[in-house]
């Protein structure tokens, strides 16, 4: 699957997924969701995530099937617990310094539901450093495009982890 998100001339910026079968959705996003969304396929490539947001649109998903009624109620434990990681990521930029594995650790769960908080594999130091970078370097590519011009990136990533 290709991952596109395309820069907004004159409106915001829209995300389109193309995948391998030719079909595609897309829609038109909030000015913090293309960071968020870099997020995301940073967190899902590094993690190795399949069944979160990413991979949930490559089996067939649209991107509107999330915002319906009882979504949440059908998603995967990964899409959760990967919707929680990223929120994390996206409350750390707003900080002076990133956290600590442990802090990270602390507050994903903290956040997730308490059903949940069993199965929520522990990130280390190294996997926070290689979603820090992958993003980084793809925020950085967001940031330099034109308005008009598009982000195009494969998911998933093969040996990202």
């Amino acid at each position: 699957m290709f991952i596109q998100i395309k820069k907004g001339r004159d409106g915001p910026a829209t995300l389109a997924c193309l995948r391998s079968d030719g079909t595609r959705t897309w829609g038109k996003e909030h000015p913090f969701f293309p960071v968020h969304d870099i997020t995301h396929y940073a967190v899902e490539s590094v993690l190795a995530f399949d069944q979160a947001f990413f991979g949930l649109i490559a089996t067939g998903w649209s991107i509107d099937d999330f915002e319906k009624p009882g979504a949440s109620r059908r998603m995967p434990l990964q899409a959760i617990v990967a919707e929680h990681v990223v929120g994390v990521f996206d409350r750390e930029r707003a900080l002076p310094e990133p956290l600590t594995a442990l802090e990270f650790n602390e507050a994903v769960v903290a956040s997730l539901p308490p059903a949940e908080r069993p199965a929520f594999q522990r990130l280390t130091e190294a996997q926070l450093s290689r979603v820090r970078e992958l993003r980084g370097a793809l925020e950085a590519r967001w940031y330099a495009l034109s308005p008009g011009d598009t982000l195009e990136i494969p998911f998933p990533v093969r040996g990202a982890t």
